[in-house]
């Protein structure tokens, strides 16, 4: 999948989804991707654990998994919820300014600039949940179904579908 590919994949969601109609595709920006090959390293690892992905809890209680042999690929060092109850935000600071003082690794996760509501937001499921909202419509307390059913009975519309798409979401149904 080159540059061609995922141009007309980004034309396409500007053209027809609605969370996307005010996306600006930098042309510049994709033709530096190569035409062959994917524009992100894709590595795939089949797991070999024993738990099913649509039959595992939301907290897991399970002990947790890691690596035998070999280096771990990602580590999380960081406090505990019981652990940030209990230190100021003075202390948080200053162990935050330690780890980064002694150049230690962070991740950063990306987010939108203007933080969503939860409450009545009509976008919030399909930007959530964009495979299962392709077009970005049909989301609780959407227009069309604002005023004629509750958001509870919305959700059941949306298990039943014919195709299960929503029952067999690991992450959609936990919501």
């Amino acid at each position: 999948m080159g540059r061609t590919k995922v141009a007309c994949a980004l034309e396409w969601l500007k053209l027809n989804h609605i969370g996307y109609n005010d996306l600006k595709i930098s042309y510049e920006n994709l033709n530096a991707y190569p035409e062959d090959d994917p524009p992100v390293v894709v590595d795939y690892q089949k797991s070999t654990g024993g738990k099913d992905p649509e039959a595992t809890a939301v907290h897991d209680s399970m002990t947790e998994e890691g690596t035998e042999t070999g280096q771990c690929p990602f580590v999380v060092h960081g406090l505990t919820g019981a652990e940030l109850s209990t230190k100021s935000l003075r202390a948080l600071i200053a162990i935050a300014v330690d780890h980064m003082d002694k150049n230690r690794k962070v991740l950063a996760i990306g987010h939108d600039p203007e933080p969503q509501s939860i409450y009545h937001n009509p976008l919030l499921y399909p930007k959530m949940f964009p495979w299962l909202f392709p077009y970005g419509l049909g989301g609780i307390r959407s227009l069309s179904h604002k005023d004629n059913i509750s958001s509870m009975t919305h959700k059941g519309h949306l298990l039943m579908y014919h195709d299960k798409q929503f029952q067999l979401d690991p992450h959609c149904i936990q919501s």
